[in-house]
């Protein structure tokens, strides 16, 4: 034990995260930190009775690593995924949010983000500061039933854009994330945890259980939990075998081939050198970090603890573990703290109101998404509404399995039920419900006889693709066939008319109630494929409207949030300018045939192009993401289509809009279904790409000496003048440009709005031009524009003020063509930049950029990048 270096034991600390019971600071977590300067914490249900016992918990360990010589505060982190892993949240102390799979089935990565950001708030509230989600793993045929309904679902691309969204909400909230289990976890027909690495092809692997990573990485991942089945053990014969297969996995596959680069953890008491005998943790300790692994999670009792720490510093002596891989892996971990952590946070006396008052905003947060991901995947016989199939006096039958209760109950309490709530539920709405749970000897001669005497049956079941719950499936089947002709609804089970809540809280069981018995439409759909369900809902047309901005807008509004709001955030005011163009502009939208919820928007545009030609615009087209996969797109595609097609003298159609400017095309960070559906309907995506680009320019400063090289030239730039020179422009613009969609309108409207001088000039004097008459030669132009002033353009293009305040940009450069490769066209954007620089604005715009060499050489930077997209009519 290297007793005189107290740098490496510190270093070795941060590497450990350790578990304790106990619902305040015990004598052995004390010594942990302050004698093995232990510098992560997990807390799990053992620590936790409410929010301000959690909260004081949290707050007395900061204290104690601050006074131990912590540079960074601990890290102190929770299994809070949501659904049935809810370690904090269960309605009383915390608000319960729905998990992983029910998210899935709304099918909008934007409450994704919305229920993690809440969870973080929560979260920070009482003193944790990371979170073991999300989980990245895919559902697929070879089985992960250990993961289940943690899962987002069982396509790749999907799983990763919901992973994505959930990391980016935790990080938005406040809280770092670990995204698990890499590379994915199978499971043996037995229900044993195997490594997928045995079970599919490298080609399968890559398809499916690299993709959710590989765009996760690409994001940007905190950190990264590894699967247990990575260790040797997991398979008959590999029992002694050496880690190589791990550091391949961890090192090759992580590091190299996806471009990890941040930190690694893994609990070693579910390696299976651990399982089989825990006098192995320090074998288990020093092979998980000879591996690669950054931060070894030791989930078991002190005395084990620290015998894991002094194994560690042992392999430190005996060079088994070297030096270098400590001070790299440290110093991972301390670069997330130095992101996250502050002592001012870490010490913050508890709130007790605080927690409350978020469960109090977030509540309608998790409604919402329950009300979206409850699924009817079928309904055989017509009977959702159950109350068109019974009378008031008939009994109906509720089924349940015995199982855990979510949420731990504290000493002294009575054990619940978890499906109490649901029959109370059901009894709120039919007078006559008898709840009658079995077990897993499946149901008695009692349960045979209620099931004749009552008139319909709701049957449950909970984790039934497990091994270990495969009764449930057995006793499900007895069921289906003692009911003969009578209803019978299934919850999560594939007999007849069957619905899926994908956990069994309360609030998920109370929003299936109002499903069964017609209060609620189930706007959700089924994450995963099952073998022998109907294919997705059929598509059809819908009742297209015209849009009206009285009836529509704030609809329109909130309808943009749910689609794009995240990346591209609009209000009502913002989106009522650029929709309310009269003459010019044509909007359609479909609403939900009975609640009237606006489902979908499509706007479109014309923009006269002279000699009565005219190019039509398809700007927009969203759909509420609870309601895709419906036809409802198709339908206002077409109709929008249909209308810009008789549009007299439209000779061309563009995906996207020229004026007012919402998207210049297609974004190409779309999910590729998306991209796909648009390349169905006609419109081909070929690689012609336009971008916006952005700068700050509160630093900018030209280095070159590009005015002196225009000096030479007898060239001047200067904001333009009114009068000749302004009826100069506007003749070398309708000379160069004039057949340029809105680009000659832009020049015309700054003497409409006395704003002259954001047109820059780049011209000759009489002399150097030889001109006569006594006026310049226009050899160029550049539009500015700010949000503040009467310019036009800024009310077409709504991004700047996005961005931030006090952002302007340019656009509409013009060169005359023999003076494009002088330098004229990089000195009108210098000059540009610096006159909004002058005029107080920080940051600079660019849009609808084709050729953003000379800007990049600037140092604008991609803000979006588009397809651009257009159909010949």
């Amino acid at each position: 034990m290297p007793h005189n270096d107290e740098d490496i034991l510190r270093f070795v600390g941060q590497m450990i995260m350790v578990v304790f019971d106990g619902l305040s600071v015990t004598p052995d977590i004390q010594t942990m930190i302050e004698k093995y300067y232990v510098g992560n914490i997990l807390l799990t249900a053992r620590n936790i009775r409410d929010g301000v016992q959690i909260a004081s918990l949290t707050q007395e360990l900061q204290k104690i690593a601050q006074a131990a010589g912590f540079h960074y505060p601990l890290m102190i982190g929770i299994e809070q995924e949501n659904g049935m892993i809810s370690r904090l949240g269960d309605g009383i102390r915390a608000t319960h949010f729905p998990g992983a799979m029910a998210l899935g089935a709304t099918r909008s990565p934007n409450q994704a983000f919305d229920i993690a950001k809440a969870t973080a708030k929560e979260l920070t509230a009482v003193g944790i500061n990371w979170n073991f989600g999300p989980v990245l793993d895919v559902i697929s045929e070879h089985g992960n039933a250990t993961v289940s309904v943690r899962a987002f679902g069982d396509d790749p691309q999907m799983v990763g854009r919901f992973g994505v969204a959930f990391a980016e909400g935790l990080r938005a909230g406040g809280v770092g994330h670990c995204a698990k289990h890499f590379p994915g976890i199978s499971s043996t027909r037995d229900g044993r945890r195997g490594s997928v690495f045995h079970a599919k092809s490298n080609d399968e692997i890559e398809s499916t259980e690299m993709v959710p990573f590989r765009r996760a990485v690409a994001a940007g991942l905190d950190s990264v939990m590894l699967s247990s089945s990575i260790w040797p053990g997991n398979h008959a014969g590999d029992e002694d075998g050496n880690a190589a297969r791990a550091q391949h996995i961890i090192r090759e596959v992580l590091r190299r081939q996806l471009g990890y680069d941040g930190v690694t953890m893994c609990d070693v008491t579910d390696m299976p050198i651990f399982v089989r005998d825990p006098n192995n943790i320090g074998k288990a300790v020093v092979t998980a970090i000879a591996s690669g692994c950054d931060m070894i999670q030791i989930y078991h009792n002190p005395a084990v603890q620290m015998q894991g720490i002094r194994a560690i510093y042992e392999a430190i002596e005996t060079n088994r573990i070297q030096r270098s891989d400590i001070y790299r892996s440290s110093s991972l971990i301390l670069r997330l703290k130095d992101h996250y952590f502050s002592w001012r946070t870490a010490l913050a006396a508890p709130d007790p109101q605080r927690l409350p008052n978020l469960m109090e905003q977030h509540r309608s947060i998790a409604r919402k998404a329950y009300e979206n991901a409850i699924t009817v995947v079928r309904d055989e016989r017509t009977l959702i509404p159950l109350s068109s199939k019974i009378t008031p006096k008939d009994e109906v039958l509720l089924l349940s399995p015995v199982v855990r209760p979510l949420y731990q109950r504290a000493a002294g309490e009575p054990t619940m039920d978890p499906f109490e709530c649901f029959g109370r539920a059901l009894s709120h709405r039919h007078p006559r419900i008898i709840h009658a749970p079995y077990t897993a000897h499946g149901i008695t001669q009692t349960h045979v006889s209620l099931i004749k005497r009552c008139s319909a049956i709701i049957f449950i079941t909970s984790n039934a693709t497990r091994p270990s719950a495969k009764s449930q499936v057995q006793t499900a089947g007895a069921v289906n066939r003692l009911c003969y002709n009578k209803p019978m609804i299934n919850l999560a089970v594939k007999y007849g008319t069957y619905i899926c809540t994908y956990e069994y809280s309360s609030t998920a069981l109370e929003t299936a109630a109002e499903v069964i018995f017609g209060e609620r439409h189930a706007a959700g759909v089924l994450p995963v494929q099952v073998p022998g369900a109907p294919a997705p809902r059929q598509q059809r047309s819908w009742f297209v409207e015209v849009w009206e901005k009285r009836r529509d807008l704030y609809a329109s509004a909130d309808l943009w949030q749910d689609c794009l709001g995240r990346r591209w955030p609009l209000d009502a005011g913002t989106l009522s300018a650029l929709l309310d163009r009269p003459g010019f502009s044509k909007h359609f939208v479909v609403r939900h045939t009975t609640t009237l919820e606006l489902l979908g928007l499509c706007a479109t545009y014309i923009i006269m192009l002279g000699n009565n030609k005219v190019i039509g615009s398809l700007a927009l087209l969203l759909v509420r993401p609870t309601h895709r996969d419906l036809g409802i797109g198709l339908s206002l595609h077409d109709v929008a289509v249909r209308h810009l097609r008789k549009t007299p003298g439209i000779t061309s159609m563009q995906l996207g809009s020229i004026f007012p400017r919402l998207f210049p095309g297609l974004p190409v960070d779309l999910p590729q279904d998306d991209l796909a559906w648009f390349a169905h309907r006609g419109w081909k995506l070929e690689d012609n790409f336009v971008y916006d680009l952005f700068m700050p320019i509160d630093n900018f400063l030209i280095t070159d000496n590009l005015s002196a090289q225009l000096a030479e030239q007898g060239i001047t730039i200067n904001n333009c003048r009114p009068g000749d020179q302004f009826e100069a422009l506007i003749d070398f613009e309708e000379k160069y440009f004039g057949s340029y969609p809105g680009w000659l309108e832009k020049y015309h409207a700054l003497r409409e709005s006395d704003d002259i001088a954001d047109a820059i000039v780049a011209f000759k004097n009489d002399d150097a031009a030889g001109a006569t008459g006594g006026v310049e030669e226009i050899l160029g132009a550049v539009l500015i524009f700010s949000p503040v002033g009467n310019n036009q353009i800024s009310k077409d293009i709504p991004w700047p003020k996005v961005i931030g305040d006090r952002i302007g940009g340019l656009g509409f450069v013009g060169v005359k063509p023999e003076f494009r490769d002088l330098g004229v066209r990089k000195g009108l954007i210098v000059a540009a930049i610096l006159e909004l620089k002058q005029r107080g604005l920080r940051g600079c715009f660019i849009d609808w950029a084709d050729d953003i060499e000379t800007y990049t050489s600037l140092g604008f930077r991609e803000w979006g990048k588009y397809h651009e997209v257009w159909r010949k009519i």
